[in-house]
């Protein structure tokens, strides 16, 4: 019978260490003076959670590896509309990802970028980020396609979202 508790415990130990590196974290606004601001809507009538999330390269694999993941925000109930502001590092491989629940379905998004120090981005996950300037004042209650049409020509890096790694949940970390 303590060979079956002390089995037991070693499987739940192993199991909640790999699933560590997936829970998200409590997101803390990256504080250098050389920080990119993302500007991160979340839609009117959404249900469901936005992560923010970094990667890097996996050469061996050719696919990216998540190094961290954030909750940016989180409804049960249908959002009211809003935008997350976030101070993030430059030159990082950032996603950022939507768990959404439609009633029968839960459909998971991303979008990808790579912030340049000093610049600002407004995005929605699903969509490509736009940058847009200093003085951009986001407003949820704002249509997302009229911010592309009007900041859609600035130049933003983007990494592939489609080539994340798929790993079994034992061997994260």
């Amino acid at each position: 019978m303590k060979l079956n508790k002390t089995l037991l415990l070693a499987i739940i130990s192993v199991g909640l260490t790999g699933c560590a590196k997936v829970l998200p974290l409590d997101y803390d606004n990256y504080t250098g003076s050389d920080a990119a601001t993302l500007y991160v809507l979340n839609r009117q009538g959404n249900v469901g959670t936005i992560y923010l999330g970094s990667y890097t390269l996996n050469s061996k694999d050719n696919c990216y590896d998540m190094s961290d993941r954030y909750e940016l925000d989180s409804n049960v109930f249908q959002a009211k509309g809003n935008i997350v502001v976030s101070k993030v590092k430059p030159d990082v491989l950032y996603s950022v990802s939507q768990l959404e629940s439609s009633g029968r379905f839960i459909q998971s998004t991303h979008s990808s970028l790579i912030p340049e120090a000093g610049k600002y981005y407004y995005i929605a996950s699903g969509n490509k980020a736009v940058q847009v300037p200093a003085d951009f004042v986001p407003d949820a209650a704002v249509n997302f396609n009229e911010v592309v049409k009007k900041y859609g020509n600035n130049q933003v890096r983007y990494w592939n979202v489609k080539t994340i790694c798929s790993r079994p949940f034992w061997k994260i970390g």
